[in-house]
């Protein structure tokens, strides 16, 4: 079954919530690829992915009650994810980094914060730098929110939705991520000149 808009995503909502198994068949093979990719990115282990996606649609019959359509479902299904990943993560008792390795270099510093001509010359430093390596040495609480709007593209009303914190805590956290980015890109530049300067020296 092909969902090709919201009206035919609406109606297949709405046989889940009067208990269609074959509504529910049809919404999990249209959306597991997702679920799958998201928690790939979170738990960064194929295996435990493939559980968390289990979990996830297993929460998704459970609660699909529960969904009033205030928020997309879209949304709504990226929450229960990232729960279900994060009890994965509580259980097995590891601190897990998150990867953004397939976001095009760059995006994270397109937030207009601190001006263009500001963000354009970070971005130049960080192609020269391993931007990957210093996202997945932020603070959990900043890497999650930078890979659903970067990564995935949600607005930062979708992100509050999905991560249930307030809106301004959206964008204090992604404003901080970017900050400290561009601060550690200044720091590792630094540090490349210092050595360059010392190797000259001697």
């Amino acid at each position: 079954m092909a969902l090709s808009d919201d009206h035919t995503l609406e109606q297949l909502l709405t046989r889940c919530q009067q208990g269609d198994l074959e509504a529910f068949a049809a919404l999990f093979r249209h959306f597991r690829q997702y679920v799958y990719d998201l928690a790939c990115v979170i738990l960064r282990d194929t295996t435990a992915a493939q559980d968390a996606v289990q979990d996830t649609f297993l929460r998704v019959m459970e609660k699909i009650d529960t969904f009033a359509g205030e928020a997309a479902f879209e949304t709504w299904l990226t929450a229960v994810t990232v729960n279900t990943c994060r009890t994965h993560l509580r259980r097995q008792k590891v601190r897990r980094f998150l990867s953004l390795d397939r976001m095009p270099p760059g995006q994270l510093l397109h937030g207009g914060a601190s001006g263009p001509n500001v963000a354009h010359q970070v971005e130049e430093r960080l192609h020269r730098q391993s931007l990957w390596e210093m996202v997945n040495s932020l603070p959990d609480r900043l890497r999650l929110p930078l890979i659903l709007r970067y990564r995935y593209g949600l607005s930062c009303n979708e992100i509050s939705a999905a991560l249930s914190v307030r809106l301004g805590t959206v964008y204090q956290q992604l404003n901080e991520g970017r900050r400290q980015l561009e601060q550690m890109a200044t720091q590792k530049e630094l540090e490349a000149a210092l050595t360059l300067a010392s190797g000259e020296s001697g």
